[in-house]
């Protein structure tokens, strides 16, 4: 069984006369990175926002586990682009909220964020402010906060799209590393095609309108260094593809 299903959904705003999803069909496993493409506007958000129990399919289902979405609930996280952390607590505290809203606060926990601090070189900051923090490091906090739930299915809408190249970067590695100790299911919108190939191993495409899913590309070139691929034809094709997948929104 699919960690995560998606049925025949259509989603439709109250009070709009035409869905802005539209016959979506899709099965995610887990340990496995997706990550989700097409133009502006075409549905991408409201595709996480569906699968995080925020909205409500107008028709058709989606399953966790065999299990219907029907509200949202640590085991569906979501790293948001502006990032949404407590201005007013520490960094550990920001990492920890998750836990202590479900009472969770035993050694395990603690060395889950030893770990965590660890891994995305955050434990010299485990006791600064946020509105003390880069971009970069704000960023690093976020991700620490959601996989410190150990969520099954972790979601990032443009992450990493306020961020300059090379902190970018350095956000592609850690949340690589965090992804191989957890093995979770990571879904993650990008408008950046070099972003998509280098972090996904599963591309889905999203176009025409109403949105729906065009294509699902395994990706050969998953976790490759781009600089080492630039002047091979194979890649150059396969990026050229799904640039053409991506295109402008169709029947419109």
């Amino acid at each position: 069984m699919s960690l995560l299903t998606i049925e025949n959904v259509d989603f439709k705003y109250a009070g709009s006369c035409d869905p802005s999803l539209k016959n979506i069909n899709l099965n995610l496993e887990s340990n496995s990175l997706n990550v989700v493409i097409g133009p502006s506007g075409i549905g991408k958000t409201t595709l996480l926002n569906l699968i995080a129990g925020y909205d409500h399919p107008s028709t058709g289902q989606i399953k966790m586990a065999g299990k219907a979405i029907d509200q949202p609930d640590w085991q569906r996280g979501m790293v948001f682009q502006d990032m949404a952390l407590f201005p007013w607590l520490t960094v550990a505290d920001n990492i920890l909220f998750g836990p202590k809203m479900r009472h969770l606060n035993d050694p395990e926990i603690q060395d889950r964020l030893a770990r965590l601090l660890a891994q995305t070189g955050l434990t010299d900051y485990r006791d600064a402010a946020i509105y003390e923090l880069s971009g970069g490091l704000k960023q690093r906090v976020a991700l620490a906060r959601e996989f410190i739930n150990r969520p099954p299915i972790l979601m990032l809408d443009e992450s990493f799209s306020a961020l300059d190249n090379a902190t970018r970067s350095d956000m592609h590695d850690i949340l690589l590393n965090l992804w191989e100790t957890t093995q979770n299911c990571v879904i993650a919108i990008t408008h950046d095609i070099d972003e998509a190939l280098f972090l996904g191993q599963n591309i889905i495409v999203i176009n025409q309108h109403p949105g729906t899913i065009v294509s699902v590309e395994a990706n050969p070139y998953f976790k490759k260094d781009i600089s080492d691929l630039s002047g091979e034809p194979a890649y150059g094709a396969f990026r050229r593809r799904l640039l053409g997948l991506i295109g402008k929104p169709k029947n419109r």
